[in-house]
């Protein structure tokens, strides 16, 4: 009987020697893979979250802080889009220059005022790129087509 005890003493005392040196192992091998060494920890960096408000959801056309903006509505596939941003901000960057704000019509928030004609009224539809003037909370002038906007923006 005392045999037994012991001969289970050792076995016991052999698998916990067995595991820990397999921790040792797996340690060993975490550190040489990771080139870490203990404490040598890099500290979490965070980035501040900012908001940007130069994008806007058609639905809030009417709702920004000035009372005199333009608004870009982009269709994706427009290829002047990047042209027609540098002009405006070019424009707004002018002692009198007006903000603008641009809206994003891919967005699925955006796509219930897509329609096959535009419609400026208060059940408000464009058909594609579209440069919108807001003064006092009301449209005081809206150009459809690129080429259209390209010439207004010119002349800012």
């Amino acid at each position: 009987m005392e045999q037994t005890n012991s001969n289970e003493v050792k076995n016991f005392i052999r698998i916990i020697v067995v595991v820990i040196v397999i921790f040792f192992a797996f340690y060993f091998i975490t550190m040489v893979s990771t080139g870490r060494k203990k404490g040598d920890y890099t500290k979490k960096t965070t980035t501040p979250s900012t908001i940007q408000y130069d994008e806007i959801l058609l639905g809030e056309l009417y709702h920004q802080k000035e009372t005199d903006y333009y608004v870009l509505v982009e269709e994706t596939e427009d290829p002047y889009i990047s042209l027609f941003e540098n002009l405006l901000t070019q424009a707004s960057k002018k002692e009198k220059g007006l903000p603008y704000y641009k809206v994003d019509l891919s967005s699925a928030f955006n796509q219930k005022f897509v329609g096959a004609t535009a419609d400026f009224t208060e059940n408000l539809k464009v058909t594609g790129t579209t440069l919108f003037r807001i003064q006092n909370r009301t449209m005081v002038a809206h150009y459809e087509t690129s080429e259209t906007i390209l010439e207004f923006l010119k002349t800012l």
